[in-house]
């Protein structure tokens, strides 16, 4: 097994997708109690049983909210569709009507009620499926809930950095200029950078180029590849 010197200190590990199914659950919880994880992402409107909430309850991570857009999640599960069509996808339903910010400040609200009411407090971060709380006018709405419900981290930090070439990267760079100047206004807080675990190809180049500043990794452990990086380099 390869084994590499990293400063831990410097990664903020973040499970996405708690409530999307009991393996991801059970997954997630596995690398919590191993202390592989520092932040969960919760749907709270997923799949969450009592011993679930329970054992995610007692831990020590942090507690994130996982929006997705109007309960749509089990429409894109699939990572093989492509950034571009799941992009189309999206764009079709803002032309359509489908998705309106009036209907995504609604929906927020609920998910974050529903957060509330599982944990019985606010959540500790705000993040999404698809990363669509960058969305320029949602993510107006990301920060008046951040705002509202005091919640203290926010995912965005930026995603090109390091030795990858991922389209999803340089658009939510993209989206990260657009939104700079309203996040710097609001005083968000949150990591230097931001990488999907599923980008890294070469761990040892990756650890050797490691830009200032803390660095957000996005994994996904119901997927076995991300549950067994996890457990081998963190």
């Amino acid at each position: 097994m390869d084994s590499f010197e990293i400063n831990r200190d410097k990664f903020i590990i973040t499970a996405d997708d708690f409530g999307l199914n009991s393996g991801a659950n059970r997954n997630i919880l596995y690398l919590v109690e191993l202390g592989k994880i520092d932040r969960v992402a919760v749907m709270p409107l997923g799949q969450i049983s009592a011993t679930d909430l329970q054992q995610l309850a007692k831990s020590r991570v942090k507690l994130d909210i996982h929006l997705d857009i109007l309960h749509k999640f089990e429409e894109s599960q699939n990572r093989n569709s492509g950034s571009i069509k799941r992009g189309l996808e999206f764009l079709l339903k803002l032309l359509t009507g489908k998705l309106t910010t009036k209907k995504v400040t609604l929906d927020w609200e609920n998910q974050i009620e529903a957060f509330r009411k599982l944990f019985e407090r606010n959540p500790d971060g705000l993040n999404s499926h698809e990363h669509v709380h960058l969305f320029p006018p949602f993510f107006k709405v990301a920060l008046k809930m951040q705002a509202k419900y005091q919640i203290p981290y926010i995912r965005f930090g930026d995603s090109v950095f390091t030795l990858h070439h991922k389209l999803v990267a340089y658009i939510l760079h993209f989206l990260r200029k657009v939104n700079l100047k309203a996040c710097l206004k609001h005083g968000c807080i949150s990591s230097g950078s931001l990488i999907s675990l599923d980008w890294i190809t070469d761990f040892k180049t990756f650890f050797k180029n490691l830009p200032e500043g803390t660095i957000e990794i996005v994994c996904h452990p119901e997927l076995t590849e991300d549950f067994e990086k996890i457990k081998k380099y963190f």
